[in-house]
């Protein structure tokens, strides 16, 4: 394990960046590197082994000068670091256009957090935990405003893998009855996150077996106050029942006798590999043409930030770059790139770049059949060729989970749920929740609830079943009563801090009880998860349209249009309302029209729109196909429903559905 306090024999350089910058050499602390030099070490540890073409690096270090004088501030940086770390200088490779970190030459804290937090061990959680002493790079000033958001983005996500350590950890001392223990990771947990109510309710419990129950009253103060004076906001009724039985228990003066834990299922011997039950793929060098040019390099750059973007999907597993890039798919067959990946499906792809010209294309193919899920080109100008990277990055990351999906479901589209794994339960819930109709919702209800059954604290599965009754009873029932839901939401945060739609379904929970900053906090969790969510941006763009930030939210529900072309129907929906809400109202009938066998509601507010526009046919036929979709239409409990901060706004869209008569 690295230490801070002993680093000598692991390595030429030993780099601590969980916490403030550290850098030693041999042994001994490095001092006197420059911002912009700790910057770039960093940045290529997190990528070591890896070539980062010059133009990515002088587009995150030195984005606002020209690029000469961008190529001569980084080979003054490199020319800077290598003197600083002497020997190990060499460790910096460059092929002329790109720069790498080897990792025969460095050991870094990062890395050992990494692979220690795979761990299912008491003991290797133990040590992930140990490894994590502060946020990624702590105090690092700012450098570019390219750098500092790469740095928000990777420290959210090393903070919520933290967290997700520290609550499994938790469970694990809990099963063995090491209350203390459990205690101590929780305080850690709070320290991270005070706003974190559910770990507020491990810590009461675990005052409460130890009999310690002015402790955990004391622990609820807390809570209460932190509660009140950051998001203005009662604690929730889970944690009003608890402290309720702590009282009773108290007054009674008797013990409490610690509740019997539950046997270890037994695990079943397997011989040979085992296969992930989440869908496996691997992303390919994406080849350049013309050969021998940049643009071999601009592949390369485009396949790494693919592989990060992918990997930071729960739902996938990405095998990692060093294996991905040794495949040549020229002389392999899909099965054989598959069997030597062990991955079911595979990304690959082409960079040319013809004068100031750009164009991408990538490929996703099923390795098991052979046959092309996906493909799509981009055409760009080169003058900015790191946005263009991002953008495509990103674009492709989140429509090649959402076909990875979709394949799944076409493939056990005959198969009996009965025989399906878990997770391809959760693929056809999900399939049917996109399906936007209210008998669609209730199979996707039965399909989440199969899948928990069978993987009993199943994270994923009941996020999605929170978000799922949500809808039912906003959307179909037309009903703010989510009691029985919020603990369902609650417990698939718990459980998977890391996956966003259990944080997701509690922000619109608190948007429907009018509990705004709660929400806010929510919908900021769910997307420091997974920032390439499309449904997250465009529910968080729904949540924006009632803060009286509607601009905000029409950028979200359009960038979620954009990282995912093959987009659910319904966000059209979304759009259609923030449109609206904006007075907007032509705009609006065309987002609104692009919703196949739209629910009621889609036609209440078309007919309000129309009326604005003085359109009487139409409107007349929207209220038509309103009252034929929902017969005991009632206008009353339809304006009880909509959660905006501001009542003006709501006057002006419940108006518009007045003008319409309905």
């Amino acid at each position: 394990m690295i230490s801070r306090g002993d680093n000598a024999g692991l390595g030429d350089v030993t780099l601590l960046m969980l916490g403030p910058l550290q850098v030693d050499v041999g042994g001994q602390r490095l001092a006197g590197i420059s911002r912009k030099n700790q910057a770039l070490l960093s940045y290529l540890a997190t990528r070591s082994d890896t070539l980062i073409t010059r133009d990515t690096l002088c587009g995150l270090l030195w984005p606002d000068s020209a690029d000469e004088q961008a190529r001569a501030s980084l080979r003054q940086a490199l020319s800077g670091l290598r003197r600083a770390l002497g020997t190990a200088g060499e460790a910096l490779v460059s092929d002329g256009a790109a720069i790498s970190l080897t990792t025969g030459r460095l050991q870094s804290d990062l890395a050992a957090f990494a692979q220690s937090s795979e761990d299912v061990s008491i003991s290797g959680l133990q040590a992930a935990a140990e490894l994590y002493r502060g946020d990624f790079l702590e105090g690092f000033p700012q450098v570019s405003p390219e750098f500092d958001r790469w740095l928000d983005a990777e420290r959210g996500a090393l903070r919520s893998k933290f967290s997700a350590v520290l609550l499994r950890l938790s469970d694990a001392y809990e099963a063995e009855r090491r209350i203390e223990d459990m205690i101590g990771v929780g305080q850690k947990l709070i320290a991270l996150d005070p706003l974190q109510e559910h770990v507020h309710r491990r810590l009461m419990s675990a005052y409460r077996i130890q009999g310690r129950h002015d402790a955990a009253l004391r622990q609820f103060d807390t809570l209460r106050q932190i509660l009140s004076d950051q998001l203005g906001v009662d604690p929730e009724k889970p944690t009003l029942d608890l402290v309720r039985d702590i009282r009773a228990e108290r007054q009674k003066g008797g013990p409490l006798a610690p509740p019997p834990v539950a046997p270890e299922p037994a695990v079943p011997v397997t011989e040979g590999p085992v296969a992930p039950l989440r869908p496996s793929i691997g992303i390919l060098k994406f080849r350049g043409f013309p050969q021998g040019s940049d643009a071999g390099l601009m592949g390369e750059g485009i396949s790494e930030d693919l592989t990060i973007d992918l990997s930071r999907e729960a739902s996938l597993l990405v095998i990692s770059r060093q294996s991905s890039f040794q495949i040549d798919e020229d002389t392999m067959s899909p099965h054989d790139i598959g069997a030597q990946l062990g991955v079911k499906f595979y990304v690959s792809g082409s960079v040319r770049v013809f004068g100031q010209k750009l164009r991408v294309t990538a490929h996703l193919v099923n390795c098991a059949t052979g046959h092309e899920v996906w493909a799509e080109r981009y055409d760009r100008d080169l003058d900015d060729y790191f946005t263009i990277q991002s953008e495509i990055s990103r674009t492709v990351s989140a429509t090649v989970a959402d076909r990875v999906a979709a394949d799944l479901l076409e493939q056990s589209g005959t198969q009996r749920v009965e025989t399906l794994e878990s997770y391809q339960i959760v693929l056809r819930g999900i399939n049917e929740v996109h399906r936007f109709r209210a008998e669609a919702y209730d199979a996707a209800v039965a399909l989440f609830e199969e899948a928990e059954r069978r993987t009993p604290g199943y994270g994923r599965a009941l996020g999605w079943l929170a978000l799922t009754r949500l809808y039912i009873i906003w959307n179909i029932k037309v009903s703010a009563d989510l009691s029985d839901i919020v603990p369902i939401a609650e417990r698939a945060v718990e459980l998977d801090p890391s996956a966003p739609k259990g944080h997701c379904a509690l922000g619109m929970c608190n948007l429907i009880y009018r509990h705004f900053d709660r929400a806010e906090f929510n919908f900021q969790s769910a997307m420091q998860a997974n920032p390439n969510d499309d449904l997250v941006l465009t529910e968080y763009g729904r949540f924006l349209m009632y803060v009286e930030r509607p601009e905000e939210g029409l950028q979200k529900i359009r960038e979620a249009m954009r990282i995912n072309p093959f987009h659910p129907v319904w966000f059209w929906s979304i759009q259609g309302r923030l449109l609206h809400t904006l007075e907007r109202y032509e705009e609006a009938i065309r987002a609104f029209e692009k919703v196949q066998n739209p629910p009621f509601y889609v036609h209440a507010y078309l007919a309000g729109c129309y009326a604005v526009m003085g359109d009487e046919a139409r409107m007349q036929q929207a209220k038509q196909r309103l009252f034929q979709a929902h017969p005991q239409f009632d206008f009353a409990q339809f304006k009880s429903i909509f959660p905006y901060k501001n009542p003006g706004t709501a006057d002006r869209l419940f108006k518009s559905l007045e003008l319409a008569g309905l």
